[in-house]
C-alpha cells in the first residue's frame, strides 16, 4: 500500500483512469450512493469489465475494500487520495467559474483534465490568489 507522505508522487504513480474511479467512488459515497460497478461503468463510459479490473487494481494497492458482486467502499488511504484528487479539482473549477467566468459545464471538464498534470504548488498558488481576490472584491 502507498503512504501519503507525498500526494505529488502518488498521483504521479497512479494513471489518470485510476484517479478518475477513486473520485467517482469517493463522489457517489459523498451523495450517500452505493458505488457499484454498474454505476460507475454507467457514469463513465466503460464496460463493466473494465470497471472491475481497475476496482481490482486499486484494491491491491490497498485504495479500496471490494469483493465481486458486492458495494465497493474506499479504505482510510483511498479516502484521504481521493480527497486530495477532488481537492484539486474543485480548486480549478472554482477559479475558473468564480474569476474567469468560465461557464461551469466547461470549468468542470477542464479541471478535470488538468487535475492529473497540475503541481501541489500551482494549486496552493491558485488557492493563495482565490483568497486574496476575494477579499478585493
Amino acid at each position: 500500500m502507498l503512504l501519503l507522505k507525498n500526494r505529488g508522487e502518488i498521483m504521479e504513480n497512479m494513471t489518470i483512469a485510476m484517479q478518475n474511479y477513486l473520485e467517482l467512488i469517493y463522489e457517489l459515497s459523498l451523495d450517500g450512493k452505493k458505488a457499484r460497478v454498474s454505476d460507475i461503468a454507467k457514469q463513465l463510459g466503460v464496460s463493466k469489465p473494465s470497471v472491475n479490473n481497475a476496482v481490482v487494481v486499486l484494491a491491491k494497492n490497498g485504495y479500496v475494500n471490494y469483493e465481486k458482486y458486492a458495494d465497493i467502499k474506499l479504505t482510510k488511504e483511498g479516502i484521504k487520495v481521493a480527497k486530495f484528487i477532488c481537492n484539486k479539482h474543485q480548486t480549478i473549477k472554482k477559479l475558473f467559474v468564480e474569476v474567469l467566468n468560465i461557464d461551469e459545464t466547461i470549468a468542470d471538464k477542464d479541471a478535470c483534465l488538468i487535475e492529473h498534470v497540475i503541481s501541489d504548488e500551482s494549486i496552493k498558488a491558485m488557492k493563495v490568489f482565490m483568497n486574496n481576490y476575494k477579499k478585493t472584491k
